[in-house]
């Protein structure tokens, strides 16, 4: 029994992945069920089709549960998963028009169409699920209405198909509405995870990555480094006197600087670079593929970008300095290691009269207004 179920688990969970959205991996467990149900009932109905001498219905429920193992097979493969759930949809489409044509047993075959509307919305959503239906509704009917029943091979009474158009129709209506209203409420629940997220992880202020994200991508690069040995620079940030900002013209004031400093900094770095708000008036800035040397060079940047920058508040204008402090992760130097050594050069930097950053070098060139990685391979002596 328990091997039984560790086989079902597996059948049910092929195509999940932890790192997907949540609604494709319940659609994909969804899809797994479905075909898994359809492949044991097409079987079982097949093989009593079979044993009652009614072949072509058993050739046509063997077909169609074939092609659900086929497609399942080509999912776990594959991880196609569009192309899974659209085998299983169709190959269902092409059954329930085959009863409708045959009549099934006793002319009971139309009754499974009831099946198609909700199944087709569910595995193509709203929009071309009801393309799907409107189809497939055009062809029964087609086949049902045509003069002489010419195109089935067998007899409804009139009575019957509209009774069995109308309720279709409305077993449609129900399961579109129901449908919408399952995607509105996950596509508002989704809003409100994104939104908490975002609160969790940037800083509302000055919506740069705030410390816990930075930490996030600190052990996301360091995990590189571990594979292929490449450095990463670290430059923590402070801004000089602040208090005599909030002091002279108020928190505002302060807060305003903060997200103009965050806007200049995000155009200084490299799209692979990540400038976080550290706390209070601290910056990080994480340079990947950088070593503490060529961070010199965006170290300079910072700097030179501040003395021609003016910041202002209420008519009052004035200029920003920064301490710096720069350090380096690599594979023999961890983040929390790296951060103290930072945070050290930081506190020296402030020490010898701020407005400048430590580790300094004895001779650098000044660096061009080109944001390009190429200018952190210049040459550094320190």
């Amino acid at each position: 029994m328990t091997f039984i179920m560790s086989l079902l688990r597996r059948y049910l969970n092929a195509g999940l992945n932890q790192h997907n959205n949540p609604e494709i991996n319940r659609k994909t467990f969804m899809v797994n069920l479905f075909g898994l149900v359809g492949l044991i009932l097409t079987t079982i109905m097949g093989t009593a089709a079979m044993l009652n001498g009614n072949y072509m219905l058993c050739i046509a429920l063997y077909l169609t549960g074939m092609s659900y193992l086929l497609s399942y097979q080509l999912q776990k493969f594959t991880g196609n998963k569009q192309i899974y759930s659209s085998i299983i949809l169709y190959s269902m489409f092409g059954f329930l028009i085959y009863l409708v044509y045959s009549g099934g047993v006793a002319n009971t075959g139309p009754l499974w169409i009831f099946m198609a509307a909700p199944v087709a919305l569910f595995f193509d959503g709203l929009k071309k699920g009801l393309i799907d239906i409107a189809i497939f509704i055009g062809v029964i009917s087609l086949m049902m209405f045509y003069p002489d029943d010419a195109l089935i091979n067998t007899h409804y009474t009139s009575e019957f198909k509209q009774r069995l158009l109308y309720s279709f129709l409305s077993v449609t209506f129900l399961s579109a509405y129901y449908e919408y209203s399952r995607q509105r409420s996950f596509d508002f629940m989704l809003r409100i995870s994104r939104k908490f997220e975002q609160m969790a992880k940037y800083d509302p202020l000055t919506h740069l990555p705030n410390r816990r994200d930075a930490m996030d991508k600190l052990e996301y690069e360091y995990r590189r480094i571990e594979r292929n040995l490449t450095p990463v620079a670290l430059i923590l940030v402070d801004v000089d006197f602040f208090k005599r900002i909030n002091d002279a013209h108020g928190h505002a004031a302060g807060d305003k600087v903060l997200v103009d400093l965050a806007d200049l900094f995000k155009h200084i770095i490299r799209k692979q670079d990540t400038v976080a708000r550290w706390g209070g008036e601290e910056f990080l800035f994480i340079l990947p593929q950088t070593n503490s040397t060529q961070a010199l060079v965006v170290a300079n940047k910072i700097r030179n970008n501040l003395a021609k920058t003016s910041f202002d508040y209420e008519a009052n204008a004035f200029n920003i300095t920064v301490s710096m402090g720069i350090s380096e992760v690599n594979a023999k130097v961890s983040i929390e290691a790296a951060i103290k050594q930072a945070d050290d050069f930081l506190y020296l930097a402030k020490k010898n009269g701020r407005d400048q950053f430590q580790p300094q070098p004895v001779v650098y060139q000044t660096e061009s207004s080109s944001n390009n990685s190429s200018d952190r391979n210049r040459s550094f002596s320190v």
